[in-house]
């Protein structure tokens, strides 16, 4: 199956690391022109030097309302019209309702929520020249079962659902809007939060063990699956929230 997004213009939030920068160069390398909307532009550096006419970088804080509307109007003098926009942007925050701080809980909407918000509010209007504009978020498992300790994050993802089909009623039958929800991936997030644990290599075999595929993502597996719900072979696609995520949550423990 080939997959072409030649003539296009896409943009990635969060596309400077993990799965958003795997599928910023996806998109790219299928032909696509694309506005990766980040915090640092050095971890992209050699990949903007590598493709400089079909790669760009806009600095953006995206808890931050009139930052993304302000980056949405650069985009907009730069690229034209938008066909795709990833919401890929999330930050995980740990804690139950009684230890987590409002600030915290706040911090946490603002990125893995209000921001998509506010992406797809500025993404829109620029997509109605567009031919077949999609919307792809990039939610969690998490929304679906959810471990121990991550209210905000967990109510987040879930939010981002509702969030989802919303979009997908409202602007059909002209923009697609669907969500990819990964298990555990290889992220510089998920190394973070492993490097917090004294014994680093239970909590990895904890993680792997979770799935039934018994392994943890990479953050191309996850692209693979956004290129594809983002391209034409997807067009019959919307609204829906697509898990993948190597089995977790599947099977029942015991006997």
């Amino acid at each position: 199956m080939v997959i072409s997004f030649k003539g296009k213009t896409a943009i990635v939030t969060g596309g400077t690391s993990g799965i958003g920068k795997a599928a910023a160069l996806q998109l790219v390398t299928a032909g696509a022109k694309v506005a990766v909307i980040g915090r640092d532009a050095t971890k992209l550096e050699n990949e903007l030097a590598k493709y400089p006419e079909a790669l760009s970088f806009f600095r953006c804080e995206l808890a931050d309302h009139a930052a993304i509307r302000n980056t949405f109007d650069r985009i907009s003098t730069h690229l034209g019209p938008v066909d795709i926009l990833v919401n890929n942007a999330g930050v995980q925050t740990y804690g139950d309702v009684v230890h987590t701080g409002e600030d915290v809980w706040d911090f946490t909407m603002n990125i893995n929520l209000k921001s998509v918000y506010l992406c797809a509010k500025y993404a829109i209007p620029l997509m109605q020249q567009a031919t077949h504009p999609v919307i792809v978020n990039v939610g969690s498992v998490q929304g679906f079962v959810s471990q121990r300790n991550v209210a905000a994050y967990a109510a987040s993802k879930e939010a981002l659902h509702g969030l989802t089909r919303s979009i997908a009623i409202d602007f059909a039958p002209k923009i697609r809007c669907v969500a990819v929800c990964p298990g555990a991936v290889w992220t510089p997030m998920l190394e973070k939060d492993i490097e917090s644990f004294t014994d680093k290599e239970a909590i990895l075999e904890e993680t792997r063990n979770i799935h039934l595929l018994k392994r943890i993502a990479t953050p191309d597996e996850v692209a693979n699956f956004i290129t594809f719900l983002a391209s034409d072979k997807a067009s019959f696609a919307t609204g829906q929230t697509y898990r993948v995520d190597g089995g977790i949550g599947l099977c029942i423990e015991g006997t």
